[in-house]
């Protein structure tokens, strides 16, 4: 509950937002309306969601759907009771209560789908003489809820038409058993054991102490893509991010899929455990690293490689339940966009420096190439614009730079909540902008 209300904190304003700009009530109706639908659909497609989670978020909004139809229903004035209006209403209720009789809660919210329950076949009633009473249930409620108060149809058309559609629709994506499984990658901590592959980590690690070590106590993290230092040291790092250690774990973990290296996003990194609300405060804060954890068909492996280490500082990946104290020659695989993490310590001057190597991969599920293609163009277009903002925004001084850093702070904690929180923020605000650039245009013509 904690977690939903978290959502809304941030989601209502965007929404009130969004309704001053078009000037109508239409977005604060149809928006939450709609919203349990999308959240049942994406949680049974692609199936990456924790079942008890997903129960709050889709009782929630299904209470939230239903609250505002009475709600708008008397604020109408036109509520007129008749006996097939209320039969169906009724009946509708009656069906969707014993459906989540016969399956029980955690079913209901796709417990067997998610991994909560074993899968096990219903056939008490009313699944032994309907194939889906609990959509057909919520069918009939909105139809009563039509037949009751016409007038609903008249303020918002799309309402009642909009919540049969998609309560038909997921009933035919459930029918079908329409789902992507899910590719998640389990967070791997290993070291590298061959001297070899140490002696190289040292000459990395040396290379790099050396090249940047006006950097090394300076308040502020520093990031360095690797595609521009200098030549001599490429084939070392190289020797590094595509070692067998490395890419040997990703390879197993999705067998049969094709992995590409994104050298265009890798870094050295200096760590500095920032709190000043810059960009780059996030070390300790819990986050994931990516938000398009809604794309399908695609992951992201991520490679952090230790080359120099304070082993005092627990590393947490909290979505795979395993944590590790990092030291040099150690390196974890994460997923990018699916795995919450932070570090847990703190920072101490006169400790040995927290340099990584930091290296990405995209995993290719499908093997079309044309989506594949898409999928590394939106990782890298995104990864891009929030390092520029956060390199901008490091340790700021100016308003402008604490503007950016407080926008990156935020984004980060609307994604911990849900992907979808920061994505309805930035169309609220887009939306805004629009308005206000259009309005004078539109008075010059």
């Amino acid at each position: 509950m904690n977690r939903f209300l978290k959502t809304a904190f941030f989601v209502v304003p965007a929404l009130l937002l969004l309704a001053f700009v078009f000037e109508g009530l239409g977005v604060l109706v149809y928006l939450p309306s709609f919203a349990y639908h999308g959240v049942n659909l994406q949680a049974f497609v692609f199936r990456r969601t924790d079942a008890a989670s997903f129960a709050v978020r889709s009782v929630g909004l299904r209470s939230l759907a239903f609250g505002l139809l009475a709600v708008l229903a008397v604020w109408s004035g036109d509520v007129r009771l008749s006996a097939a209006g209320l039969s169906l209403l009724a009946g509708g209720l009656v069906l969707h209560a014993l459906a989540v009789r016969a399956l029980g809660l955690t079913r209901t919210c796709y417990g067997m789908e998610l991994g909560a329950v074993p899968r096990a076949a219903v056939t008490t009633f009313p699944y032994n003489a309907i194939a889906h009473p609990m959509h057909a249930g919520s069918v009939m409620q909105y139809a009563g809820a039509a037949i009751l108060c016409p007038a609903l149809g008249d303020q918002f058309p799309l309402l009642i038409a909009g919540h049969v559609a998609l309560t038909v629709l997921t009933a035919f994506v459930e029918h079908v058993d329409l789902h992507v499984e899910p590719r998640t990658f389990r967070a791997i901590v290993d070291r590298f054991s061959d001297e070899d592959r140490r002696r190289t980590v040292d000459a990395v690690r040396d290379w790099s102490l050396r090249h940047f070590s006006r950097h090394l106590h300076r308040e502020r993290s520093m990031h360095r893509y690797v595609k521009t230092l200098p030549r001599e040291i490429l084939p070392r790092i190289d020797e590094l991010r595509y070692a067998d250690e490395v890419l040997g774990p990703i390879r197993s973990a999705f067998p049969g899929s094709a992995l590409t290296p994104l050298p265009m996003t890798d870094e050295i990194y200096v760590s500095r455990y920032n709190y000043d609300r810059g960009g780059d405060q996030g070390l300790f804060d819990r986050h994931y690293d990516g938000n398009l954890r809604f794309l399908p068909g695609g992951s992201v492996v991520r490679s952090l490689i230790y080359l120099s280490a304070d082993d005092r500082l627990e590393v947490v990946f909290d979505t795979s339940g395993t944590q590790a104290n990092m030291r040099t020659y150690t390196f974890g695989l994460l997923d990018f966009h699916n795995e919450l993490h932070w570090v847990n310590g703190s920072y101490e001057p006169d400790r040995p420096p927290r340099v990584l190597l930091k290296c990405n991969y995209y995993v290719d599920h499908w093997g079309w190439a044309p989506w594949r293609a898409l999928g590394i163009v939106l990782n890298v277009a995104v990864f891009y614009v929030v390092k520029a903002a956060m390199e901008y925004s490091k340790s700021p001084r100016t308003p402008a730079q604490r503007g950016v850093g407080f926008v990156c702070n935020l984004f980060r904690r609307l994604n911990v909540v849900s992907p979808a929180a920061p994505v309805v923020v930035v169309l609220a605000v887009l939306a805004l902008a629009v308005k206000m650039v259009a309005a004078p245009l539109a008075g010059l013509f």
